[in-house]
């Protein structure tokens, strides 16, 4: 078979996933009016043989419901939340080993702070176009090791730090015109064997450099350096499962997940109000663990009945960050700010494509700081959602 031949006669095959819901958030005792959460995914793959294949992915998510996410240093309130990407990933199976993997990818993301705010206009809107490659080796079919790379260029398109622009805490650190703009390296390396007791484990860790474009390390003095702003993330995950098969139509499904990270930075922060300098601002370890189960009940055509429970933790403990009083004096204490989530859901098979779905949320952050007038350490949000999903 030439070449000409593959790619005129593909073998085409679709995927496609779509989800809405209806409900409300409620936060620190407030409750929002009905909103909803939606999402759509298409992948028409396409394989020319059987040893190469092209896996367009179409995708875009929208998030009706109140989030806290943390994008220059610390948690910051959004009311919703909006995602598009398109990725175009080339499979090449090598050998009965070997398979290649390249990627390229391009993705947005919107937020908005309050409802009246226009979409694409919103300060921390943020795009990432990303290519990267990976290669897997497989000593069987569930021993795997796998190798990547993918390079990222975080833009964010709408953010301007100039003094005269800053939030309260005139942090000079963000002193400049693309100061939250970087480049991205990822490098992983997985690792997927079977264990004792019918166990499944993955292994992973992280090396990720992360350097700044157009931020510039401050000193002791509150001047900006010549030298750029680097992070370097550096992590580790191990994620256990088990299908447990309770009777003839039911099976319990099990994951148990545990991370390590730890984030070293050059940059260093300056509160020109109180003119304090505090070194290594950024830099913290974390410990994260989470288990979600899945029961599966009922012998239905369409598919059986599905209960989920959900929980994670997760501990954040700062070097040099040291917390600030309700006034914003600063202390001499460091640091930590603890998360924890509730996830409940529901779903009922209508038919081999369709399914009701109810889903509940319940988070929380603590912290010792109690200074949160430029980001959030302390606040609770919970919400609960109604719809349906699909699956072709």
């Amino acid at each position: 078979m030439n070449a000409i031949t593959l790619i005129a006669s593909p073998r085409y095959i679709p995927v496609a996933s779509g989800m809405f819901s209806i409900g409300q958030w409620y936060a620190e005792g407030k409750e929002s009016s009905l909103g909803g959460n939606a999402a759509i995914s298409f992948i028409p793959a396409l394989q020319y043989s059987p040893e190469f294949s092209l896996i367009p992915t179409f995708e875009s998510s929208y998030q009706g419901t109140r989030s806290a996410e943390e994008l220059a240093g610390g948690d910051t309130f959004f009311q919703d939340t909006w995602v598009n990407g398109v990725n175009l990933k080339a499979v090449h199976t090598l050998t009965e080993q070997w398979t290649l993997r390249e990627r390229v990818g391009y993705h947005s993301k919107w937020f908005r702070e309050t409802t009246d705010e226009t979409w694409t206009h919103g300060l921390y809107d943020y795009r990432f176009p990303t290519v990267g490659a990976e290669a897997e080796y497989a000593f069987t079919k569930q021993t795997r090791l796998a190798f990547s790379y993918d390079f990222s260029y975080l833009q964010f398109p709408n953010y301007s730090s100039l003094e005269s622009q800053q939030s309260p805490d005139n942090a000079r650190e963000f002193s400049g015109s693309h100061v939250l703009d970087s480049r991205v390296n990822l490098l992983l390396m997985r690792f997927a064997a079977p264990l004792f007791w019918n166990i499944g484990s993955n292994l992973q860790f992280t090396y990720s450099p992360r350097d700044y474009i157009d931020q510039h390390v401050v000193v002791l003095t509150g001047e900006l350096t010549p030298t750029r702003r680097r992070d370097l993330l550096l992590g580790s995950a191990l994620n256990l499962d088990r299908t447990f098969h309770l009777a003839p139509s039911v099976k319990l499904f099990s994951n148990i997940q545990y991370s390590y990270s730890s984030f070293d930075s050059n940059q260093n922060h300056y509160d020109a109000q109180v003119t304090t300098f505090i070194p290594d601002y950024y830099d913290y370890w974390q410990n994260v663990i989470g288990m979600q189960l899945t029961l599966a009940f009922g012998k239905k055509s369409a598919g059986p009945m599905l209960m989920d429970l959900g929980y994670n933790y997760s501990y954040r403990d700062y070097r040099s960050r040291v917390i600030q009083a309700s006034d914003g004096t600063y202390l001499s204490e460091k640091l930590y700010q603890i998360e924890q989530s509730i996830d409940l859901g529901f779903s009922y098979p209508l038919s081999r494509t369709f399914r009701l779905r109810t889903t509940a949320n319940f988070s929380q952050s603590k912290s010792n700081n109690d200074y949160e007038a430029v980001y959030r350490y302390n606040y609770h949000n919970a919400n609960y959602q109604f719809g349906f999903t699909y699956d072709y």
